[in-house]
Order: C-alpha cells, then sequence, then structure tokens
C-alpha cells in the first residue's frame, strides 16, 4: 500500500543509496509542453538531509531538467527496487540549478563528491538541489527484477577527452533552449547572452503572467487546456453571455 511521508527517514535514506539509478521529471507549466523524464546513474545522487537532496548533473543532449526548474521549479525523483524486496519511492519537492564554477557548486562537489569518478570528470554541468516536500513509497509489484552488471562507461570516457572549450561548444549547439523553447543552459563561459544567474537558494520562484491563477486570466485558460476544450469553454461562455443580454434585454421591453 502506498504511504506518504513528510521527510526521508534514516532508513529510506538508507535504501536510497544503495539504488543504482533512479529518474528525475519535470514539466514545464504549458500544458502543450514536453514532461521529460531522464534516467540517472553513476552515484550521482545525495541525501543531504530529511528533506534534501541533490544530484550532480552531468553534460548531455537536453536540457529540459534546467529550463523546468528555472520556470517553475516542480520537480519528483523516482527510484525502485530491482532486487530484492518490491519498493518504488518518490520525492517530490522544489528544485534549483546549481550551476558550474559558482561557489555553492564548488562546496557541495567538494563535500558530497569527493574521491568520486564524478568529481574528476570534465563534464559537470550543474548540480540539482532539491527540497524535499513530500516522500511516497508504494509497492512495486509489477517492478520486474534486473540484475546490476556496472555502469556503462561512455559518458565518461567521452569528456574524459574533452576540455572546457568543447564542453562550450556543445552547451551552445545543444542546451541553450529547450524542447519548448525555454531558456537552457546559463553560463558566464558561453558568453554575456547567457550570463543570466540561476534562481538561489530561498529565492522565491516567479511564475509567467499567463500562468498565475486569476479568473480573469484568458492566457492562463488558453496555456493549460487542448485547443478544441478552450475553443469549447470559450463558445460556451459566449453562448452564456449572449443569452443573459437577450434575457436582460426583453425583461425591459
Amino acid at each position: 500500500m502506498g504511504q506518504w511521508y513528510e521527510s526521508i527517514s534514516e532508513d529510506l535514506a538508507e535504501w536510497i543509496k544503495k539504488q543504482k539509478i533512479f529518474f528525475v521529471a519535470t514539466a514545464p507549466l504549458d500544458a502543450q509542453g514536453c514532461v521529460n523524464s531522464s534516467p540517472k546513474g553513476h552515484d550521482a545522487l545525495r541525501i543531504l538531509g530529511p528533506n534534501q537532496a541533490c544530484y550532480l548533473e552531468m553534460s548531455g543532449s537536453g536540457i529540459e531538467t534546467q529550463s523546468h526548474l528555472e520556470e517553475n521549479g516542480r520537480i519528483t525523483l523516482m527510484m525502485a527496487a530491482f532486487e530484492g524486496g518490491p519498493r518504488i519511492l518518490r520525492l517530490i519537492g522544489t528544485g534549483r540549478v546549481v550551476r558550474l564554477d559558482t561557489p555553492e557548486f564548488n562546496q557541495l562537489l567538494e563535500d558530497h563528491y569527493k574521491g568520486s569518478q564524478l568529481y574528476e570528470n570534465n563534464g559537470k554541468r550543474a548540480i540539482i538541489m532539491v527540497d524535499v516536500r513530500k516522500v511516497g513509497t508504494t509497492c512495486g509489484y509489477a517492478v520486474p527484477f534486473y540484475d546490476y552488471r556496472g555502469e556503462r562507461p561512455t559518458l565518461m570516457n567521452h569528456w574524459a577527452k574533452k576540455d572546457r572549450e568543447a564542453m562550450k561548444k556543445y552547451w551552445l549547439t545543444r542546451n541553450t533552449y529547450s524542447l519548448d523553447g525555454l531558456p537552457g543552459m546559463r553560463h558566464e563561459m558561453l558568453g554575456p547572452e547567457w550570463a543570466g544567474k540561476n534562481r538561489q537558494a530561498g529565492e522565491a520562484i516567479i511564475l509567467p503572467k499567463w500562468a498565475t491563477h486569476s479568473p480573469f486570466n484568458i492566457s492562463a485558460w488558453f496555456k493549460s487546456g487542448s485547443n478544441s476544450s478552450n475553443a469549447t469553454i470559450l463558445a460556451t461562455g459566449i453562448a452564456i453571455g449572449a443569452g443573459v443580454v437577450t434575457l436582460i434585454n426583453n425583461r425591459r421591453r
């Protein structure tokens, strides 16, 4: 049966540390946008406390997670047991991007990744910080057994051969925008256009105007539903409004 908790208990933290793969899910606010789910390995995840986790993000062909977090902050980390007793665990919360070369990034890297393969590799892109507000466990009875055979060396080997200039070119080619056109990589290394700062710890998430909750926000209506449903709602509203006007005019006669 599913259970929900307000924090990560010590026994769950120990279980999380033993998992070889976890999945990251984010999405843009636009209902027409692409929902993203990414698998992660290489011992990248760290539990920092009862309500905080982080993972080291390597450079890759997509930038969806960073783009979505900068826009709205929503994130879920999920892992499942592929051996032993069944379990699925989700960490639901708010994330932010700690970009490469910042003092916070350097401190987190030194405190939590020193001695690991990730610490030494050239392809590091950011550390994703997650403030966890809900922890969920479910049965996992339908998750199959799999045997862990080891980490794929391909990504590490690739970036071991590259310098920062090659990484910069890769970011500019692949990481400047999300699939939905949201801003992606933000780093001084890419030039003035991409030097905007990421959201800091404790800094409020500022939603775009169309996403604010207001009964008069027409843009939000259109962004949050399908084209057909939006058209239906609009047509119904117009019909109701016309009916009310007709009724008022008839009563005045």
